[in-house]
């Protein structure tokens, strides 16, 4: 009995394609069946004692024997089938046996025929599935064979489908597979073609820039040669990176062109760029001063530089960075030029080691920089053990540490509408100065070593034995114990309140400090936290408590925290009495209250004003008193920012008076002085228009226009010196009290408080020219009348008349009689000025002067005789009268 697996195979043979010999089949299949045969024939013996019972023996042999005839029956059959008709023969593949048994369904046949005979319906199942049906040499026939033989069966609707998707899919990700390769090595064929164009390019552009000339000492002069061959170099991109055989799809060709570039590079970086940076650091280490801080960091910068077996990069980085950036302030790209060229001279070159190889350039190059070098060395090496460890320490933690404390960053977003600082530096504290310092007592003899190795000096100074360590430990701790006091104290000093420019400002930053993120808290809960010792938990035994304060870096922060304890003791709450900060918040909510009520007023100008008022004229004790009061009895830094919010709270609110003032003296004062006054004479020498006498008596009387608004709105801040803000920052602007003292003048002047307007003086004739026989002056209807001889002292007063077209007129009269008089004369109130002014002064002297007037040929001089302090006629009095718009 056949296994499953012998019954799937093929039994039979195919036929060879053989065009030649038609009839070669014949023997292929003749050679088959002998095959099978000798297989049949090899089998049977084995079958007929242990395959079959005896009955079946018989049937087994006849089975053979048939198979043997059926082969001249098989082959007779095929050349009948084949050669049957000429004209359409068939192609002969092959001869295939399968099983006989049937496969399928059974039918009824019986049921099937009474059925038919007796015209019954058919029935419900007319047919069954057989049980037992097995086929054989079947399947591997059809899916081997039949169905791999081209053309010979037909494809299924499915199968098509199926097939014509399959092959659609395959194209298009072939296609697409395709494209995608084409692409890239079109891209990166143009990638690398377009790099050797640009290293063709900056490599003639390099050969066009002649060497700089110049003292170069910060390396910028050696740009136009480094920036072409850098590029050049970095065309292909970096190919130290690129070490694969496939980078850029196998077209990379950076490996090959980037080490012949380079070189060039390199050696501009170390024959021009570094000894330009070195000989800068040179000069700034000789001006440095001698045993600092500064002469050690230049040394150890200028180390690292030119020996790269110790060369802190950063560090190095570092330092030329703010150099740079001193020297070249605000040109970015220049500075990030440098630092590109810095960077890779710091990863590719080491002059030391090319100096301990004997490379001549090297050494020659580095010559003269020996010296000076070494005897920096010797200077900084008499620096104590404890300066130089600490020097180190702070190096390290600058290199190390995270980014630093930022006060401005801490406070949060609320610094601004408060703070402003005096220096921003200061606002930025090293992470060195927190508790860094604590964890490197088992560091700290190490760090000597980067320092000995700047300063060349001997690696037995550098072992100490367990007493020096010691030693160096505390006095290290009092150096830092200094710096870090100092640097906490400085930049709580540093934190100043801004100046508010007016009174919302005011408000919402008192609002900010008192119930917002509360800035002034927050800075000193900063300052808390970074100098306050842990505290002691209640689940540590008194056992672990002890060794914990014990520990050395417990007691370091404790010493710092009894330091800073006045600033920090302001957050401390005793019991139900709060802590003195709070205190400070109830005073601070009162000047809220205090300046939200100005602002919430219907004028708030004229609260602040009646504010101001009540506090300057009674001595009124308000809100802002309050606070500077008790900011008086606070510590430092809390005192300074109480007393300032209150300084500032007092500003904004004279600010406020002062504007609400300006509206006002736009309306009175100003109004009526660009309506009446401004542009006239005598305020403008050469206007045909004179100021009305009831304009200028009404404007500058005493108790007039602007004597009033003088003594009601400004006298209580310039008497109580209130011009000028605590800060600094001027309230009333100085050009406003400038005019205000000319008004003064003009009002001392011409007015008296007896008679009012008007002024007094004398007047002499003095002279005639003897062309001319007599002058006769009339100001104002009073008579000076002078002929040659002796002449007489005038007493003069102006106004003499108030009305419109009072005269006054000069006339001289000709010796000759056949000659008319000629008259100098001016019109209108201000006549007598305009006369006097019209002449030329001589002889000028306190309290008195001569003006000599030219008519018609003739001269006539007079003095005039006035008070010294009270001079109508004084240059500039009316000319230098300019009344501003503002007050501020």
């Amino acid at each position: 009995m056949a296994n499953r697996q012998q019954r799937d195979q093929i039994l039979g043979v195919t036929f060879s394609l053989n065009n030649r010999d038609e009839k070669a089949w014949r023997s292929e299949l003749e050679q088959f069946w002998q095959q099978w045969m000798a297989n049949l024939n090899g089998a049977m013996p084995d079958m007929m004692l242990n395959g079959v019972d005896a009955g079946q023996r018989s049937a087994l042999f006849s089975f053979t024997r048939q198979v043997q005839g059926l082969h001249s029956y098989i082959a007779q059959m095929l050349e009948d089938i084949l050669y049957n008709d000429e004209h359409h023969r068939p192609m002969l593949r092959g001869v295939y046996l399968t099983s006989a048994r049937q496969v399928g369904q059974m039918d009824d046949l019986f049921t099937q025929s009474a059925s038919a005979q007796y015209h019954l319906g058919s029935q419900a199942f007319p047919t069954w599935p057989a049980g037992d049906t097995l086929p054989y040499f079947t399947q591997a026939l059809f899916e081997e064979v039949l169905l791999a033989e081209p053309n010979l069966a037909a494809e299924n609707r499915l199968w098509l489908s199926r097939n014509r998707r399959q092959l659609y899919t395959f194209s298009t990700v072939s296609a697409l597979v395709i494209v995608a390769m084409w692409g890239g090595w079109h891209y990166f064929y143009q990638k690398n073609y377009q790099a050797g164009e640009e290293v063709l390019a900056q490599a003639k552009n390099f050969l066009s820039v002649p060497p700089p000339d110049g003292d170069d000492r910060y390396g910028h002069l050696q740009l136009p040669l480094l920036n072409p061959i850098r590029d050049a170099t970095l065309a292909y991109g970096n190919y130290h990176e690129k070490k694969s055989f496939l980078t850029d799809m196998a077209l990379y060709q950076g490996d090959g062109v980037g080490p012949y570039v380079e070189g060039t590079y390199l050696k501009l970086l170390e024959q021009r760029f570094l000894p330009s940076l070195m000989q800068g650091l040179l000069d700034d280490l000789n001006r440095a001063p001698a045993g600092s801080e500064e002469k050690l960091e230049i040394l150890r910068v200028m180390r690292m530089m030119e020996d790269g077996s110790k060369r802190n990069n950063g560090l190095v980085g570092q330092y030329m960075r703010a150099r740079w950036s001193k020297a070249f302030h605000g040109q970015r790209d220049l500075q990030a030029q440098l630092l590109t060229h810095l960077d890779y001279a710091l990863a590719h070159t080491d002059w030391k080691g090319q100096r301990d190889r004997d490379n001549q350039d090297a050494l020659a190059r580095f010559a003269p920089f020996i010296k000076p070098m070494k005897q920096a060395q010797q200077e900084l090496s008499a620096l104590t053990i404890n300066q130089r460890v600490y020097q180190n320490l702070r190096l390290k933690a600058q290199d190390t540490l995270s980014a630093p404390v930022n006060l401005r960053d801490q406070i949060g977003p609320s610094f601004d509408s408060v703070f402003i600082a005096g220096n921003e530096s200061r606002l930025v504290i090293p992470q060195f100065l927190t508790d860094y310092f604590v964890r490197q007592d088992k560091e700290l003899v190490e760090l000597t070593e980067m320092d000995s190795w700047v300063l060349n000096l001997p690696l037995k100074t550098n072992k100490y034995s367990d007493t020096d360590q010691g030693n160096i430990q505390r006095e290290i701790t009092e150096l830092y114990v200094g710096d870090y006091t100092a640097h906490w104290r400085a930049a709580m000093n540093n934190l100043e309140v801004r100046d508010f420019e007016d009174l919302p400002q005011a408000i919402s930053a008192i609002e900010q400090v008192i119930s917002g993120e509360q800035p002034i808290k927050r800075a000193l809960q900063i300052l808390s936290d970074n100098t306050r010792p842990p505290e002691l938990g209640g689940a540590l035994s008194d056992k672990e408590k002890q060794a914990l304060l014990a520990q050395s870096d417990y007691r370091l922060l404790n010493r710092i925290s009894r330091d800073f304890a006045p600033e920090t003791g302001v957050l401390v709450e005793h019991g139900d009495k709060g802590s003195a900060l709070q205190s400070v918040y109830q005073k601070l909510m009162a000047l809220h209250r205090y300046l939200l009520a100005i602002q919430n007023s219907p004028v708030p100008g004229k609260a602040a004003l009646q504010a101001v008022q009540l506090r300057l004229d009674q001595n009124n004790s308000d809100a802002i008193f309050e606070v500077q009061q008790m900011a008086k009895n606070l510590p430092e830094p809390l005192n300074r920012w109480v007393g300032d919010l209150a300084e500032q709270a007092w500003r904004v609110v004279m600010m406020e008076a002062v504007r609400s003032l300006e509206v006002e003296w736009n309306e009175t004062v100003v109004k009526q002085y660009q309506t009446y006054l401004a542009g006239r004479y005598p305020f403008n020498p050469a206007a045909t228009e004179d100021v009305p006498l009831s304009e200028f008596d009404r404007f500058f009387r005493p108790d007039g226009t602007l004597d009033t608004f003088y003594k009601q709105s400004l006298k209580p801040f310039v008497e109580n010196n209130l011009t000028t803000g605590t800060d600094g920052r001027e309230l009333i602007r100085p050009d406003v009290l400038k005019q205000l003292a000319v008004a003064d003048r003009i009002r001392t002047t011409f007015f008296t408080p007896q008679n009012g307007l008007g002024t007094a003086f004398a007047i002499e004739p003095v002279s005639l020219t003897g062309n001319k026989r007599r002058g006769l002056l009339n100001l104002d209807g009073q008579l000076v009348d002078y002929a040659h001889g002796r002449s007489n002292v005038a007493h003069l007063v102006w106004p003499n008349s108030m009305r419109a077209g009072t005269e006054s007129r000069l006339t001289l009269m000709p010796d000759r009689s056949n000659a008319a008089p000629r008259s100098l004369s001016f019109t209108g109130p201000w006549a007598q000025l305009r006369l006097i002014n019209s002449g030329k002064l001589t002889n000028v002297q306190p309290g008195a002067f001569d003006v000599r007037f030219a008519v018609d040929g003739g001269e006539i001089t007079y003095r005039i005789y006035m008070d010294e302090s009270d001079n109508p006629f004084a240059g500039g009095l009316f000319s230098q009268f300019r009344l501003p718009d503002t007050l501020y």
